[in-house]
């Protein structure tokens, strides 16, 4: 069976690169006056649909290859700049790094290592793999759905994940020294604000939104 071609609208794409958070796509409508196309595509929304920004079109393919190169470039550079920046290497961390049989374990917060063969190739980095599993049927090994919530550690955001995405546990004594600091940052406690505390505050907040009437005093004989 034939693949299915992927278009938008009228333009095929035939380039498509997976960097960063999105890709670069460059497509071609050889029926349209400008049949050059190239955009950027992310599928940051609840539907994880595909999103397409900043296209520009032309009926140059040179111009159009060129724009895609550099955007392409662009997302290498925030790409070594990141990891520069979070102290990671491109050595992916694997099955060989976790806690021997802990897929089989529960992984309600626990610190999981995603597969590196699930993640784009310049995803597969210990940041990204990393993460704090939070909640989900498929925390269980037991349990009949996969779904597995957690969150990373560097950004603080929580998606889905499924089971057999998991490697396993990370084994304390591969984990990076980076990942130990923000493991105890996200997992510290918020002090909570005690209901007097916060009845008082509201009263003086109160207070200074409507002050009492000044009193005023007669200006009568005194006696």
């Amino acid at each position: 069976m034939p693949e299915e071609k992927r278009m938008i609208e009228s333009y095929e794409v035939k380039h498509a690169l997976q960097l960063a958070s999105g890709e670069v796509v460059l497509a071609e409508d050889m029926a349209a006056a400008e049949p050059y196309m190239v955009c950027d595509c992310n599928r940051d929304n609840p539907f994880s649909m595909d999103v397409y920004t900043n296209i520009s079109v032309s009926a140059d393919y040179l111009e159009v290859m060129h724009e895609f190169l550099r955007r392409a470039a662009m997302r290498v550079s925030f790409i070594e700049a990141e990891r520069s920046q979070r102290g990671v290497t491109h050595i992916p961390l694997t099955a060989d790094d976790c806690i021997t049989g802990s897929h089989r374990e529960h992984y309600k917060d626990r610190l999981v290592v995603i597969k590196p063969e699930t993640l784009t190739p310049s995803a597969r980095t210990a940041d990204r793999q990393l993460l704090l599993a939070l909640s989900g049927n498929g925390c269980s090994p037991d349990a009949r759905g996969t779904a597995v919530f957690c969150k990373n550690l560097f950004t603080g955001e929580t998606a889905r994940w499924e089971r057999f995405d998991v490697a396993g546990i990370i084994d304390p004594a591969k984990m990076p020294s980076w990942a130990a600091e923000k493991l105890a940052a996200l997992q510290k406690p918020v002090e909570k604000e005690s209901v007097l505390a916060r009845l008082d505050a509201a009263k003086k907040d109160a207070e200074r939104d409507n002050p009492a009437p000044k009193e005023h005093r007669s200006k009568g004989l005194e006696l």
